[in-house]
C-alpha cells in the first residue's frame, strides 16, 4: 500500500543558549527564610549562583531577591533574580522584574537579552526580536547576542533577516559554530541547498565530531535523495552522540525508503527510548510496521504518537482509520477519519484520503447513504482530484444509482485516463448491460495490456450476461503451459453451467470453491446447480453461505429465490428475487423470475411489468416474449 502520510525530516535549530522550559530541580530543603540569609551582597550573589549551578534554582531566589534590595542600582542582581524566576517557572515575576529593570536602565544590554531569552520562552516573537535588535545595538562586538537575534528572526519567519544575523555573528566570531550551523538550515529553508551543504562541511571542518552538523547535513542529503550519503551523516552524528534521538529518528527514515523496515523499526526505537515523548519517531515506528504488515504494532504506535501531540496534522488520524479498517474496527475506523478530516479542516491542508477512507467505512458499516453523502462532500472540495470521483461513483454504485456512478467514473476518466478509471467505468457500464459502451473499453485496455487480468474478466462478465458463449470460451482459452486462475476457472465454469453442462461445470466449480472460497459467483453457481439437480437443502445451504459473506450478491439472491419457491416458500422467494432486482437493476434473469412468480400468485398486472423489463435489458429474451404473448400484452419495441 502507497503510504497516506509522511516521514517528517526536522533540522534541529542549535541554540546558544535555548530558551527551553526549566529543568526538574534536585530534591531540596526548603528556600531559606530571608531573616537567616546573609547581609553581605557579595556572599548572596555567591549564594544564589550556586543554588542555579546545583540547578536548584527556586532556592536561588530569595538570595537574589534580597540583593536587589540592598544593591539598587545594580544591574547584575536584577539579571540573576529573573533568571532563577525564569528557571523555577514563574515566568510572570521573571518578566516583571525584566520590564522594570529595562524601564530604569534601558542602556543594559544583558536585561535585554534575558528579557529575549524569556520572551522566546514565553512564544513572544516580535518582543524577542525587539529587545535582542536593542541588545546588539548596546553590545555590536557580542556574536552571541547577534545568533540570538538570528534565531528570533528564523523563529518569526523572517528567514533572510535570520541569515543576515547569523552572517553577522560569522563574522565577530567565526569559531562560533551553532550560527554556522544554523546558517545552513536557514539557506536550506530558503532553497539554497549548494551553499547550504557547503557551510555544514565547513562547521564540520571546523569540528569534526559536531553532531549537529552531520545532523543537517544528512538531511540536506537525504532531500537529494542522496540516501547513502545521509546514512553515513547520521551514523557520524550518532558515534559523536549516541544520544541524539532525531539521528536516530531520521537513520530510521532512511532506512525505511531503502526499504530495510524492519532495521528501521530498530532506529525508531531507540530514539522513543532516548525521547519516549518524541511523537515523530512513535509515528515513524507505525509507518515502519504498517509497511511489514504488524498491524497491531502500528496501531498502537500510531495511537501513542496521536496520545502525545493530538493536535498534530490530518496524517497520521489517516493512517491510523486505514489500520481500524483493515482490522475490521469499522467503528473506530469511522471516528479517525472524521477527525483526520477535522485536523486538515484546521491546518487548511485537505486531501481526498480521508474522506475516501471515511467513506470505505461507511460502507463496510451498510451505511450507503453516509459514504455517498462524504464523497460528494469530496467531489466538491477536489473538484479536480480524479481519486474523489472514482470513490463518489464507487459508493453511487453500492447505492445502486448506476446513472450517478457512470457520471462519476466519465468525470474521473476525463481528469485522469489511467487504467483504473477506464476500468471502472468499464464495469459501470458492464453492470447497466450497455454493452456498446462496455465493450470498447474493455477491448481497448486489453489492447493496450493483454494481460490486464481485470479488464478480461470484466470482459467475460459482460460476455456472459450477453448470452455470446463462444466469445468467453475464446477470451479464457487456456494457453499451453499456463495455470489459469481461479477467477477464469470460476467464469468458465459458469459458461458450463449456462450451456447445461453440468457434467463440465460441477467439477469445475466445486474445484474452484474448494481453493478460493472468495469467488462468490461461483459459488452461486455451484448452488443452483445443486438445485438444478434436485438436491434444495444443499442449494439453500450453499447460497445461504453466499449471501451471509455478500448480502447483496444479485446471482446469490436469484438463485436463492428458485430454491425458496420450489420448496413452497413463494413469499420468502418473492423477496429474493426483488432483492436481486434491486441490487442489480439491470440483471433481465432476476425480472423474468420474478414476473414468473407475480404471475403464478395472480398478480399479472406487475408480472407484465416484470416482463417488460426482461426485453428492455434482453431483446432476444425468448421466454419473456411467450410470456407477455400469453397475457395478451405487446412486447417492447
Amino acid at each position: 500500500m502507497t503510504r497516506a502520510g509522511v516521514l517528517v525530516l526536522q533540522l534541529l535549530t542549535a541554540q546558544a543558549p535555548a530558551p527551553e522550559a526549566p529543568p526538574p530541580e534536585r530534591p531540596a530543603a526548603e528556600p531559606a527564610r530571608p531573616d537567616k540569609l546573609p547581609d553581605d551582597p557579595d556572599a548572596l550573589y555567591k549564594l544564589g549562583t550556586a543554588f542555579l549551578a546545583q540547578n536548584q534554582p527556586r532556592r536561588a531566589v530569595a538570595p537574589f531577591t534580597k540583593l536587589v534590595g540592598l544593591t539598587p542600582d545594580g544591574v547584575p542582581a536584577r539579571v540573576a533574580l529573573a533568571r532563577a524566576l525564569r528557571l523555577s517557572g514563574d515566568a510572570e515575576r521573571s518578566r516583571a522584574v525584566l520590564d522594570s529593570a529595562i524601564a530604569t536602565f534601558p542602556e543594559e544590554a544583558t536585561l535585554r537579552a534575558e528579557r529575549g531569552l524569556l520572551a522566546r520562552l514565553l512564544d513572544e516573537k516580535d518582543v524577542a526580536i525587539a529587545q535582542y535588535a536593542v541588545a546588539t545595538e548596546l553590545s555590536p562586538k557580542d556574536a552571541e547576542l547577534r545568533f540570538n537575534l538570528g534565531e528570533s528572526l528564523e523563529s518569526a519567519g523572517r528567514t533572510d533577516d535570520a541569515i543576515e544575523a547569523y552572517r553577522e555573528a560569522l563574522k565577530l566570531d567565526g569559531a562560533l559554530n551553532v550560527a554556522r550551523i544554523n546558517l545552513g538550515k536557514a539557506l536550506a529553508d530558503k532553497g539554497l541547498t549548494g551553499e547550504a551543504k557547503e557551510v555544514l562541511r565547513e562547521a564540520l571542518r571546523q569540528k569534526a565530531t559536531d553532531a549537529e552538523a552531520h545532523y543537517n547535513l544528512g538531511t540536506l542529503l537525504m532531500r537529494d535523495n542522496d540516501l547513502a550519503g545521509a546514512v553515513a551523516e547520521y551514523q557520524a552524528a550518532l558515534a559523536a552522540d549516541p544520544k541524539h534521538a532525531r539521528a536516530h529518528n531520521n537513520l530510521g527514515v532512511v532506512l525505511d525508503e531503502q526499504g530495510n523496515h524492519r532495521k528501521a523499526t530498530e532506529s525508531f526505537s531507540r530514539a522513543i527510548a532516548l525521547d519516549p515523548k518524541y511523537a515523530e519517531a512513535h509515528f515513524n515506528l507505525g509507518l515502519a510496521y504498517f509497511q511489514l504488515g504488524e498491524n497491531a504494532r502500528a496501531t498502537k504506535a500510531f495511537e501513542k504518537a496521536l496520545l502525545l501531540e493530538p493536535r498534530r496534522s490530518s496524517g497520521p488520524y489517516t493512517q491510523l482509520g486505514q489500520l481500524y479498517l483493515a482490522q475490521g474496527k469499522k467503528t473506530q475506523a469511522v471516528e479517525a477519519f472524521k477527525k483526520a478530516i477535522e485536523k486538515s479542516t484546521e491546518d487548511g491542508k485537505k486531501t481526498p484520503e480521508a474522506y475516501q477512507g471515511l467513506a470505505r467505512s461507511y460502507l463496510s458499516l451498510g451505511k450507503v447513504d453516509d459514504a455517498v453523502a462524504t464523497l460528494k462532500t469530496a467531489v466538491d472540495a477536489f473538484p479536480n482530484e480524479a481519486g474523489a470521483h472514482s470513490a463518489y461513483g464507487d459508493a453511487l454504485k453500492a447505492k445502486g444509482d448506476l446513472d450517478g456512478a457512470i457520471a462519476q467514473y466519465e468525470a474521473g476518466v476525463k481528469l485522469s485516463p489511467t487504467p483504473e478509471n477506464r476500468l471502472a467505468l468499464a464495469e459501470a457500464y458492464s453492470r447497466k448491460h450497455v454493452a456498446a459502451k462496455a465493450r470498447p473499453l474493455y477491448e481497448a485496455l486489453l489492447a493496450e495490456d493483454p494481460n490486464q487480468r481485470a479488464a478480461k474478466l470484466g470482459l467475460a462478465d459482460l460476455l456472459l450476461a450477453m448470452g455470446d458463449y463462444n466469445a468467453v470460451e475464446t477470451l479464457l482459452k487456456v494457453k499451453d503451459g499456463e495455470e489459469p486462475d481461479t477467477a477464469a476457472l470460476s467464469r468458465l465454469g459458469i459458461l458450463h453451467s449456462r450451456r447445461q453442462r453440468p457434467d463440465l461445470a460441477l467439477p469445475e466449480l466445486e474445484a474452484v470453491v474448494a481453493k478460493d472460497p472468495a469467488q462468490l459467483e461461483a459459488r452461486a453457481e455451484l448452488g443452483f446447480l445443486y438445485f438444478r439437480g434436485g438436491d434444495e437443502q444443499k442449494a439453500v445451504r450453499v447460497l445461504s453461505d453466499v449471501l451471509a459473506v455478500e448480502p447483496r450478491n444479485a446471482l446469490g439472491l436469484l438463485y436463492l429465490g428458485h430454491a425458496l419457491y420450489r420448496q413452497g416458500k413463494a413469499k420468502d422467494a418473492e423477496k429474493s428475487f426483488r432483492g436481486a432486482v434491486q441490487v442489480d437493476p439491470g440483471l433481465g434473469e432476476a425480472h423474468f423470475a420474478l414476473g414468473q412468480l407475480l404471475e403464478a400468485t395472480g398478480k399479472t398486472d406487475e408480472a407484465r411489468k416484470e416482463y417488460e423489463a426482461t426485453l428492455l435489458i434482453q431483446a432476444n429474451h425468448a421466454d419473456a416474449k411467450l410470456a407477455l404473448k400469453k397475457l395478451g400484452a405487446a412486447t417492447p419495441p
